[in-house]
């Protein structure tokens, strides 16, 4: 398998970062430490995609269910697959979420949102019950036909004659604050992609990312666009109005391309195809982990535990929407970015003590 996924799952995953609940944490911050944060994320992301593909390359061809099943006891091996499973799908889930309010409230406010998160739904559940290889194949695709048009638009965003560069002064201005856990955690979100190498390892032997320097780059102007653009569109002060700040960015964006007039218009299009793809990238590692997890149980000689899963999955997503309100899963997606560095480090710390257990056991 070529190693090329490695990167189009990290770059992926960069770009679910632009619009997602990541520019709302680090601009709530932007007087309280975003800045340093995001200049302290660059190294931490680094280092542990370094440390991550170090470890995982001591495992060839083996995920992380197959790993804890012949290193790790019985025990630890049910609580940690669950726990990873339930972050992963809760990680599908709030992006899911926001991007069914986004759709709603810009696209169509008429339409209810249990019927477009329905819709999307279809689609997600189909991806990510498709056999690991299909579903990187798929997400290259779509990054492949959306990577152009995102990079006009962010080409477009730095070179608006609206863009108030007396703004990011100022936010660039408490550079020296001290940033907090929560935007260091959210901050570093950007560099995530390669986790989802917990199942994809299955189809390398050697993981290891040779152009690191080229993800760090990538990443810190990610981040730092992330930042700036919303900051520099809608003021120091009216960008912590939005809950979604870059879709109001978009809106302030004007351009002359046949019909198109705004470019919110192409960019909500591009937002809902990147996002499904995240989903489905993360339901599926999801899946997987508790796949592995609980035992199978048949029906006319038909595992059925990955229909139940999934069921499960599409019904507590369309029971979140239903009951929780924007600003309450506004709320889960913070906890979550916060557990996010904390679970990096046990999963580096549990690669090392495993990887040494190999050892051991091989000599």
């Amino acid at each position: 398998m070529s190693k090329r996924f490695i990167y189009v799952m990290l770059i992926l995953n960069m770009l679910t970062n632009i619009v997602a609940y990541v520019p709302m944490v680090l601009i709530e911050n932007r007087s309280n430490g975003s800045v340093l944060a995001m200049v302290l994320s660059l190294p931490i992301g680094i280092f542990i995609i370094f440390l991550f593909t170090k470890y995982m390359s001591k495992f060839p061809y083996m995920g992380l269910p197959e790993i804890l099943d012949k290193f790790a006891p019985k025990w630890f091996r049910l609580f940690f697959l669950v726990i990873q499973g339930v972050l992963w799908y809760v990680a599908g889930l709030v992006t899911l979420v926001a991007f069914t309010n986004i759709s709603k409230q810009y696209i169509n406010p008429d339409m209810d949102e249990l019927l477009i998160m329905l819709a999307f739904l279809i689609v997600i559940v189909f991806g990510a019950t498709l056999p690991s290889k299909k579903v990187l194949y798929a997400t290259e695709i779509i990054l492949l036909l959306n990577l152009p048009f995102i990079a006009f638009i962010i080409f477009k965003s730095y070179f608006n004659h609206d863009l108030m560069w007396d703004s990011v002064r100022i936010a660039v201005t408490h550079f020296q604050k001290i940033p907090s856990f929560e935007s260091i955690s959210t901050a570093t979100f950007v560099y995530t992609g390669y986790t989802n190498l917990v199942i994809f390892n299955r189809l390398y032997k050697d993981v290891r990312v040779k152009y690191l320097w080229a993800i760090a780059i990538l990443g810190f102007f990610t981040l730092i666009t992330t930042f700036i653009i919303p900051i520099g569109l809608n003021g120091f002060d009216g960008a912590e109005s939005f809950t979604f700040p870059w879709i109001a960015t978009t809106e302030a964006i004007r351009i002359e391309l046949g019909f198109i007039e705004r470019i919110s218009f192409l960019f909500l299009g591009l937002y809902i195809n990147v996002s499904l793809a995240s989903v489905i990238l993360h339901w599926h590692v999801g899946l997987e982990l508790l796949k592995a997890a609980f035992p199978s149980f048949k029906f006319k000689k038909i595992d059925m535990k990955p229909f139940v899963l999934i069921g499960v999955f599409t019904v507590l997503a369309l029971v979140v929407q239903l009951f929780f309100e924007e600003k309450t899963v506004g709320e889960i997606a913070k906890v979550w970015m916060m557990l996010l560095l904390p679970a990096q480090i046990a999963g580096l710390v549990l690669l090392k003590l495993l990887s040494k257990r190999k050892e051991k056991l091989s000599k």
